[in-house]
């Protein structure tokens, strides 16, 4: 069992000295078949659980989403990602390990999905400690994926999706903002996060599994961390932005986009006060790799904006 998810649910006996402990996990899938993304994170933060999942359809440029506050179920396995929580309406269940690979379920009024992901190639972690702020994360790309969406639209099987699985936690800061981006295909994986405010954690990392040349990488390389999303303010959501460094030259198509705000409480938000921008992009450019430049085209994820207090 990795280090980072040993790191289970963050308990809350102490509020005022874990104020600021936050932990989460994202998962992405996309099917090349299909033409589309699903997304699906969990948040443990100072005074609640947060679910939410959102699916693009890239043939019929439409989303599905679903979203809620509540309280995780207390129970955990041993060595194992235990997310579950059960109601009249709503069921989810995200269980597995590293090993064995994870499941996940989730059934809603007019959503549901089923899905069995399997991870291929090695994981890659990041690990801060800035001072005050402690921030560790662990990333798998290249996941194998299989199984059912069922939504109002339509019913989507999938056969062959290509999947990717995040666990962070830490102590980082209640009010900040972060670009992030975790895009893939067959041949490459890349993510970089630009996190603002005071103790910025930051990385970007490529998985790539041969040169131009052909010669087989197939390993994690650390690229250059001061990164910079731009985008023009007045088209946000129907222009390409670029993401760029010193070794990295990337456009970023977007296929979709959904916005959530989030206020807890509703009426008084002084805890939590997020705006929340998820993107299914494409991705396409050249990264500098171990003396030469690399082309990539082509890589199919999500890019995020994120800002407020929480």
């Amino acid at each position: 069992m990795y280090l980072e998810e040993k790191k289970m649910l963050i308990p809350r006996r102490n509020l005022l000295q874990q104020w600021n402990d936050k932990e989460w996990w994202y998962t992405g899938v996309y099917d090349s078949d299909l033409n589309i993304y699903l997304g699906f994170s969990f948040a443990r933060v100072n005074v609640t659980d947060h679910f939410s999942i959102v699916l693009f359809d890239g043939n019929k440029s439409n989303t599905v989403s679903f979203e809620k506050n509540l309280f995780l179920d207390s129970y955990q396995e041993k060595d194992r990602l235990c997310l579950n929580y059960h109601s009249k309406n709503l069921d989810i269940e995200y269980n597995g390990d590293e090993k064995n690979g994870w499941k996940f379920k989730f059934r809603s009024k007019d959503f549901s999905v089923n899905l069995d992901i399997k991870p291929t190639i090695p994981y890659f972690t990041k690990f801060d400690n800035n001072f005050k702020y402690k921030y560790n994360l662990l990333h798998f790309f290249h996941n194998d994926v299989t199984g059912i969406i069922e939504t109002k639209q339509g019913t989507y099987h999938i056969k062959q999706g290509l999947g990717y699985y995040d666990h962070c936690f830490g102590t980082v800061p209640g009010r900040t903002g972060w670009h992030w981006i975790a895009v893939q295909n067959k041949d490459t994986a890349l993510a970089t996060l630009v996190n603002y405010g005071a103790y910025p954690q930051r990385y970007t990392q490529i998985f790539s599994k041969n040169n131009n040349k052909g010669i087989g990488l197939n390993k994690w390389i650390r690229l250059e961390q001061e990164v910079s999303f731009e985008y023009d303010p007045q088209r946000k959501f129907d222009s390409d932005w670029k993401v760029t460094s010193k070794d990295m030259e990337l456009v970023v198509t977007q296929l979709g986009h959904a916005c959530k705000m989030t206020k807890i409480p509703s009426i008084l938000p002084i805890f939590i006060n997020l705006v929340h921008y998820e993107f299914f992009v494409k991705v396409s450019g050249r990264v500098f790799v171990e003396g030469e430049w690399i082309e990539i085209n082509d890589l199919y994820g999500t890019m995020e904006e994120h800002y407020g207090r929480w």
